[in-house]
């Protein structure tokens, strides 16, 4: 069993919207550089894997907006895969801020292996013997604070 990659960055000043809050959408760029750090970090680089001749696309998203961040914030994020199945990959991710480790988001991703011309592809075992240092099998996204 692996454990979650985690990613902690400051929320900058525009990043917020009217209300003083961090937009939401800018949260799913936050879920995509976690994703992407954590695949760096097992040596599955966007260039590596191409240069392999296969994608990881986000095929569905769903996000859960329980508290706001602000403006100065440090946020944790924790990313791990909770089952790789075929071409497809469960993708878990929470958002809390770092010193009071209150959630702010959850999210689930779908992954989708592809090959350079877009067709789905099993996860090849290389990739998947390196995705199982993220691997919490069975693990949910949390509901609450």
């Amino acid at each position: 069993m692996g454990e979650p990659a985690r990613l902690q960055l400051k929320v900058r000043h525009y990043e917020v919207d009217q209300y003083g809050h961090v937009n939401h959408a800018q949260y799913v760029h936050y879920l995509e550089v976690a994703r992407i750090e954590a695949l760096d970090a097992l040596g599955l680089s966007l260039p590596e894997m191409r240069r392999q001749g296969y994608l990881i696309l986000a095929a569905d998203l769903s996000v859960k907006y329980l508290a706001p961040a602000r403006s100065g914030d440090t946020l944790e994020i924790s990313t791990f895969v909770r089952e790789i199945r075929g071409a497809r990959s469960i993708w878990i991710q929470e958002i809390r801020e770092a010193g009071s480790q209150r959630l702010l988001v959850t999210a689930e991703v779908t992954g989708a292996f592809a090959t350079e011309d877009g067709r789905p592809a099993r996860t090849p075992a290389s990739f998947r013997e390196r995705l199982s240092a993220l691997c919490v099998p069975g693990a949910a996204v949390a509901q609450g604070k």
